[in-house]
């Protein structure tokens, strides 16, 4: 099945079972059990993601497994991510945050933010239609007086800059409904190192101003945290940072992720601690 990924969409079979998973990289979503993985069919609820490696990035799974291991040592979710090879073909597997034994047909209600804030499409990204920024996410958090989601989304933020995680946009950030407690703001997910592949060197949302991967500094992320009333902001994100330094110097990425992926990534993050661009080319001596 994850060899024939476009055969079977999220490995459903035709005809008898719909989901509303969204994205663009090839997946399939599966049941996992005390028997083992098994087809989601009739809505039946699947709990895990499985991502096979793709032949024009193939280094993509294995970044976005390392890029996990960071957000979950920064303590922006709980949830497994790992890699597995089934028979020769490897896999990045995520287990569904969205999922409960206690939640009506054991699914917790989310939304992600295109959707909390009407955009559409291409919308997500912040450039095209200007409906959604980083300020109108931390607005539904603010509005009600959640802290707690609020200081979680600054430093999902702050992670996302340090690791290179270009496509932090609205379908990658959601709201989490479940049936017996407030609404939040869901665990850390699709936190992906981008900044060596080719592209344009974006932000999907802004940054305190700053759309430029290569150009944003501590102090555009303290600017935006401050915007959204987190006076500590720039405490904050130094204490977000040395956890994503901690981690990229103790724990290595998957052999077949990008190379030099920890070296970069301590890179950026050195460089916000000293105050510099986080693409700064060579650190100062002065």
């Amino acid at each position: 099945m994850l060899r024939h990924v476009q055969d079977n969409p999220l490995g459903n079979k035709p005809a008898g079972g719909k989901t509303s998973l969204a994205g663009v990289q090839d997946k399939i979503v599966l049941a996992r059990t005390a028997d083992g993985w098994n087809r989601v069919i009739d809505g039946w609820p699947s709990t895990h993601i499985l991502k096979p490696v793709s032949r024009e990035h193939q280094t993509s799974i294995f970044d976005e497994e390392y890029g996990a291991r960071i957000v979950r040592a920064a303590g922006l979710t709980d949830f497994d991510t790992r890699i597995v090879e089934f028979e020769d073909v490897p896999a990045v597997v995520v287990e569904r945050y969205d999922r409960s034994a206690d939640a009506p047909e054991g699914r917790v209600h989310q939304e992600d933010f295109s959707q909390v804030l009407g955009a559409a499409g291409i919308q997500k990204y912040q450039r095209y239609g200007g409906l959604v920024s980083l300020d109108r996410v931390a607005r539904t958090f603010t509005g009600r007086g959640d802290g707690e989601s609020l200081e979680r989304l600054f430093r999902l933020v702050v992670v996302s800059v340090a690791v290179g995680n270009l496509d932090l946009h609205t379908k990658n950030i959601s709201l989490l409904h479940p049936l017996d407690a407030p609404m939040s703001l869901a665990p850390a997910y699709d936190v992906v190192p981008q900044a060596h592949q080719p592209n344009d060197g974006e932000l999907a949302l802004a940054v305190g101003g700053e759309y430029r991967h290569a150009a944003v500094t501590l102090e555009h992320l303290a600017a935006e945290g401050r915007a959204w009333g987190l006076a500590r902001a720039a405490e904050l994100a130094d204490r977000t940072l040395a956890a994503v330094l901690d981690t990229v110097r103790s724990d290595q990425p998957h052999e077949r992720a990008h190379p030099g992926l920890a070296a970069q990534i301590e890179w950026f993050t050195t460089n916000l601690l000293a105050g510099r661009e986080v693409g700064s080319a060579t650190p100062s001596t002065t």
